[in-house]
């Protein structure tokens, strides 16, 4: 065999091994390859444009400027007991109206639970003049009917109940509407009070109004 035919050989085996690898590169590809699709899902989900909101009125004829929304406790709504609210004895009682309502333009009622007094640090009182307090809450036509005598239309707290202890949930229902609820309180020193009530104070007490929104 001569050196050209050996060279040509030894082309022809080159050509064979390449041709052979490039068989084998294109055999890999098609054995890693495979079909792929894919499904997908989207939707979105928000709460609405109208916000729920559960306002308080504590003026004494429930002016409509009165409306707030008193949602912090140090910012809460003053309750306009009168005289002798400071001076208390034996047997007097003292009034002050509250309103609630839903913020009006709103789908959603609410279901309200008045929690009993607390201090600003949310502990209960069981010390001073609180323990010997007691009170009731109904609800009226208005603010400015609240007074011995009012005309009751509910009750949601009984006469005779300790200042510290409050309703069920549920306890006051609010339309969606806006419409007001009137409630009045009633805060009495029992004629039973004896010397030691005098002289003693209960400091700032505060009542909670929880609500929550209902179709």
């Amino acid at each position: 065999m001569t050196d050209q035919v050996q060279k040509s050989n030894r082309k022809r085996k080159v050509r064979a091994l390449l041709a052979g690898g490039l068989v084998l590169g294109v055999g890999a590809a098609v054995t890693l390859a495979a079909w792929t699709d894919n499904v997908w899902g989207t939707s979105e989900f928000s709460t609405g444009d109208t916000a729920w909101n559960l306002q308080g009125n504590f003026t004494a004829d429930g002016a409509p400027s009165g409306w707030d929304e008193y949602a912090e406790q140090t910012d809460a709504g003053d309750m306009l007991f009168p005289f002798p609210a400071l001076q208390l004895t034996p047997g007097d009682t003292v009034f002050a109206p509250v309103g609630l309502r839903v913020e009006e333009a709103n789908q959603y009622g609410a279901a309200v639970q008045l929690l009993g007094a607390r201090t600003l640090t949310g502990t209960t009182p069981t010390t001073g003049l609180t323990p010997l307090l007691t009170y009731s809450v109904s609800t009226i036509a208005s603010a400015s009917s609240c007074a011995a005598g009012a005309t009751v239309t509910g009750n949601i707290v009984p006469a005779g109940t300790a200042l510290t202890a409050g309703t069920a949930p549920a306890a006051i229902t609010l339309p969606d509407t806006g419409a007001a609820v009137q409630l009045c309180f009633a805060v009495t020193l029992p004629s039973t009070a004896g010397l030691d009530a005098a002289g003693l104070t209960t400091g700032d007490l505060y009542w909670q109004f929880a609500g929550t929104s209902i179709d």
